[in-house]
């Protein structure tokens, strides 16, 4: 911890413009801060009560950087910049010396940042003028933190290094999943060392998950207007520093703490991916916030219309759009990406709203600088990268569309298995489609596995609970009238709306969710699950629950170690136990109309005979086989020469069907697990099955090559 006392030596040297930010040489720290209109530049130093720390120092410039080097400076010194010259909205310029600023760089900071009156440039009390706010705003901006030598014992931890087509994700908010967690020591709870506690992490690998994305730690702001509704951001998609982990979470230190985090899930086997937000920042549009980027180079880091700078332009729904198309804002996200994969050795990214990075001066290009930057760089180009494709500006939706090293979170997966389970009409041919993979959109290559990102519940969105409990969503918490979240859920209640003391409702529920999770296991492709459906959590109907830091979003574990999370890690189990659930490789994409059929792969109707195109045009289908083996080209002949084979039926109706099996190898059918019997758990004797099988109403069964000797 720094001393409260002042530092030896105030006198700023020169030092040197770049790297940009503030990095120990020799005995003390060199400053760097990019601001083009700025006409001066102000360092300023506090004590960790929060006092300044003698006078301003001025930096020096060099072109378009401001720069200077304390040759005595303890690590973990609390430093911020004022930035003086014109105030002219209009073009861009919001300076203000009232304001102190965050260092765009800085690695660490001494306190969360909350909403604040005096964090404004402008005199938000009075808005039919725009003019600089008198209020100084030092004592409600949370500072950097100088960095300390590099010295964190990683323990002999490696990077697990999971090929893609193997990865299981599992998304969790670092506070919400260790929360409520009564093996997790109460004062360790909420926190990256709750999350890398040996009960947290135990959880996972019972699960069999290969990676955990982590929901943002950068440090972030929540909206100005929720504090005065009692409300939070809590899911933390705001951010206001792209290098510091949010200290919220931190007991002491939380650059320490959050590489405590990584090291116990690579110890454990676990890739860390963080959910990162590079489309906005808190400082919303031109009323909002002036933080940091805003104060110090705004008209270059945010979008703006063309030589309009006090009108944002707006592609997240945020009120800004930091601008990948300029240089310096470029720089700054891929020394960032670095910063986390060098420093805290994370696995990868999942980029929110992705499409906004692949803008160039307006529209979405695969061949954005951004994503040419990622593809060379020798560090990013081999992390784990995901695409959320999309954002809300014109040609928003790019689906397909990314780098052929990116997977792409597949909403058509998760739309098209909701419909299928709620038995919805016509379906069949898209249900295909995404089985295999998307292959129409996501076979980026001649020969390649598929890059799609699969899914059926995220953050945003119903809990598996939920979806399968409610018609329609219940927002009325979040105080927008309802209004909120998404509204085309396709869910269904099954009979009535939320919870229940129908036991056969309830036990219906749990069928259609054991359906929805082992059709994602054993589809082609990557899997996402969401964080607490394995404990059958629930938000009360609430599909938008960003603002709620409570119950509402916190994991219960009073059903940890139930059938449903057995039933989970069961499905894990067999999809890593075989390359044909998860690393198909296709030459040829597939067609709507016409459902891939390789060697390793055909499809059947309930009665046992092949697939035909009346078949999957019939919109009224709604039971399907699907046969999993290796390079057999007529199952009817010769399956019995294949050491592994899988029959996947499907029957998404309410009335149960025959199926009589499409292959009679000598040695008959086993059951893997039947998700209308037995919680969806392996059968405890091996019945050997050889030519029908009543499926039950809206089911899912695996069968598997029953061993000839048994």
């Amino acid at each position: 911890m720094p001393s409260s006392e002042p530092a030896t030596d105030l006198r700023l040297e020169p030092g040197h413009p770049h790297p940009l930010g503030a990095h120990l040489r020799d005995s003390g720290c060199n400053f760097a801060v990019f601001s083009p209109q700025a006409n001066r530049l102000q360092l300023c130093l506090f004590d960790d009560r929060d006092q300044p720390m003698g006078e301003e120092l001025l930096l020096h410039r060099t072109g378009d950087v401001w720069h200077g080097y304390l040759p005595a400076l303890p690590p973990r010194t609390r430093y911020g910049f004022r930035a003086d010259g014109d105030f002219k909205p209009s073009r861009g310029a919001l300076f203000n010396p009232n304001k102190l600023l965050l260092d765009p760089y800085a690695v660490a900071l001494s306190s969360p940042f909350e909403p604040h009156r005096s964090l404004y440039a402008h005199d938000a009390s009075d808005l039919t003028c725009l003019k600089p706010c008198p209020l100084d705003s030092a004592a409600h901006v949370p500072k950097g933190l100088t960095p300390i030598p590099d010295d964190f014992d990683w323990q002999d931890s490696r990077a697990p290094q999971t090929p893609w087509p193997d990865t299981v994700i599992y998304e969790a908010h670092v506070k919400g999943f260790s929360q409520l967690n009564p093996d997790v020591p109460e004062n360790l709870r909420g926190t990256y060392l709750g999350f890398a506690h040996e009960a947290s992490v135990a959880h996972l690998q019972s699960l069999g998950v290969t990676a955990v994305q982590l929901m943002p730690c950068f440090a972030f702001m929540s909206e100005p207007r929720l504090p005065n509704l009692g409300l939070t951001n809590y899911w933390g998609y705001n951010p206001v520093s792209f290098f510091a982990p949010d200290p919220r979470y931190a007991i002491d230190d939380a650059v320490i703490e959050f590489k405590t985090l990584v090291r116990a899930l690579h110890q454990a086997g676990i890739e860390v991916i963080m959910d990162v937000v590079y489309n906005h920042t808190a400082e919303s549009d031109l009323l909002g916030p002036c933080l940091s980027q805003k104060g110090l180079h705004g008209p270059w880091f945010y979008r703006h219309k063309h030589e309009d700078f006090s009108h944002f332009i707006d592609n997240t729904g945020c009120g800004n759009s930091v601008n990948l198309h300029e240089e310096i804002t470029l720089q700054l996200v891929m020394d960032s990406l670095r910063h986390w994969l060098q420093t805290y050795r994370v696995d990868g990214f999942r980029f929110d709203l992705a499409a906004a990075l692949g803008r160039e001066e307006w529209d979405f290009s695969s061949r954005a600088a951004f994503f040419m930057a990622c593809n060379q760089d020798p560090v990013i180009r081999h992390s784990k990268l995901i695409a959320e494709p999309w954002d809300i500006g014109r040609g928003g939706y790019q689906l397909g569309q990314f780098p052929n090293n990116w997977y792409e979170c597949n909403d058509r997966f998760r739309d098209t298995l909701r419909r299928f389970w709620r038995a919805d009409m016509g379906v069949m041919p898209e249900l295909a489609n995404v089985l295999m993979g998307s292959r129409d959109v996501l076979n980026k290559s001649t020969h390649s596995s598929s890059t799609s990102l699969n899914y059926v519940t995220y953050h945003d969105g119903f809990t598996l609970h939920d979806l399968v409990s409610y018609n329609d969503r219940h927002n009325a918490a979040n105080q927008e009238r309802n209004l909120d979240g998404h509204g085309n859920n396709l869910s269904f209640n099954w009979g009535k709306e939320g919870e229940t003391g129908d036991d056969n409702i309830a036990r219906h529920r749990q069928q259609i969710k054991r359906n929805m999770l082992a059709t994602l296991l054993l589809s082609q492709g990557a899997v996402h699950l969401l964080g607490g459906d394995e404990l059958n959590r629930t938000q009360q109907g609430n599909n938008n629950a960003y603002c709620q830091d409570n119950d509402i979003s916190w994991v219960h574990w009073d059903q940890k170690d139930g059938p449903f999370q057995r039933f989970i890690a069961q499905c894990i189990d067999i999809r890593r136990s075989s390359t044909l659930f998860r690393n198909l490789v296709f030459d040829a994409p597939a067609h709507s109309d016409a459902p891939v059929t390789t060697d390793a792969v055909h499809w059947y109707r309930n009665d046992g005979y092949a697939m035909e195109i009346r078949d999957w045009q019939n919109p009224h289908t709604r039971c399907l086989g699907i046969l999993l083996s290796t390079d057999i080209r007529n199952p009817a002949i010769n399956l019995h020469q294949c050491e592994e084979y899988y029959l996947v039926m499907l029957n998404s109706g309410g009335h149960a069907c025959t199926f009589t099996l499409p292959a009679n190898p000598h040695s008959g059918w086993k059951v893997e697990f039947d998700t209308a019997q037995n919680d969806g758990l392996r059968p405890e004797q091996t019945e050997r099955i050889k030519r029908d099988y009543e499926l039950k109403p809206h089911s899912l069964v695996l069968l598997s090559r029953c061993d000839p000797y048994t």
